[in-house]
């Protein structure tokens, strides 16, 4: 929307701000009047039902002129102000290069996938701001669901709840053993020929919940060792020979002192996506700027995820 659109519904919504603002620029009632494309009549019965209502004279006469009283002038500043921040609120509403969005996202995600799509947007729309939250897979999806957030960079991607998804990158889970393990030398392997220990992420976690799944459709509870907050840490103990995990597959090939073996009870995909809701954050309605982000991320997510996921 153009500048001067915005500006036109700034002052559909604050009339009253702006009669004291224009007395100010021009302390001339006629000059005034012109300004606010008014009669001046209707001007002058405006300004006086104003301070009938505020109980306080804003303005005084001046031989042919007039000007703000001094409650006027202290009034000033803050009604040119409220008129800015209500253009700027009008612009939010109305433009996709203003405004602000509310995005949670995976830890793991927070390293170099979210900088790098955020760099590449906002050097396209320098003018959007980013309310951002790291956090794991349950927390994100309540906070979306709850009108907490405009979008998520998340994984599992949800079905129903009111939410909308799309795939950017599928990951494959992998049963990571340390590199003198018994099953090392496996191609792949199901989850109960791993006697060991399970060093698996904390409940919440999205890796944990498709861990979870799997394990019910093997029919095998894992022995829990410990629970990780996050990737690195399970893959690094791992590495150190503490136990075994389900981790998402590296994509610069296994860590150091560590195995990755395909799991052979059923799907163990791991897809990665952006998720929004299904009517907006707003009850239907959709701020500019999070669609125009988030059709970038569907367009630019493909490429950047699989080089840096993981």
């Amino acid at each position: 929307m153009e500048s001067a659109e915005v500006d036109d519904l700034t002052h559909v919504l604050a009339p009253r701000l702006r009669m004291l603002s224009a007395i100010a620029r021009t302390e001339h009632i006629t000059h005034a009047a012109a300004a606010l494309n008014m009669p001046q009549p209707t001007l002058s019965r405006a300004l006086a039902r104003l301070q009938e209502d505020l109980g306080i004279a804003l303005i005084e006469r001046t031989g042919r002129g007039i000007r703000l009283t001094r409650a006027g002038r202290t009034l000033l500043p803050h009604v040119e102000r409220s008129l800015e921040d209500l253009r700027q609120g009008v612009a939010e509403l109305t433009g996709a290069e203003e405004g602000r969005v509310a995005l949670t996202f995976l830890p793991t995600l927070g390293v170099e996938v979210v900088p790098v799509l955020l760099r590449g947007f906002r050097a396209e729309h320098p003018g959007v701001r980013f309310t951002l939250t790291q956090e794991p897979w349950a927390q994100s999806l309540r906070r979306l669901s709850s009108g907490g957030a405009d979008l998520a960079l998340t994984s599992p991607l949800p079905s129903g709840q009111g939410l909308v998804s799309q795939v950017l990158h599928t990951q494959y889970l992998r049963l990571v053993v340390p590199e003198e393990h018994p099953l090392a030398g496996r191609g792949t392997v199901s989850l109960a020929a791993a006697r060991d220990d399970f060093i698996l992420l904390k409940p919440g976690r999205g890796v944990r919940h498709l861990t979870d799944r799997l394990g019910d459709r093997a029919g095998f509870t894992p022995t829990v060792a410990f629970e990780a907050d996050d990737i690195n840490t399970a893959r690094g103990l791992v590495a150190a020979g503490l136990g075994v995990s389900v981790l998402p597959a590296r994509p610069r090939g296994p860590l150091s002192g560590t195995v990755e073996l395909v799991i052979g009870d059923g799907e163990s995909e791991r897809p990665v996506g952006v998720v929004w809701p299904r009517e907006g954050s707003g009850g239907g309605y959709e701020p500019p700027a999070v669609a125009s982000f988030r059709e970038y991320v569907c367009r630019v997510g493909p490429e950047v995820l699989p080089n840096l996921t993981g």
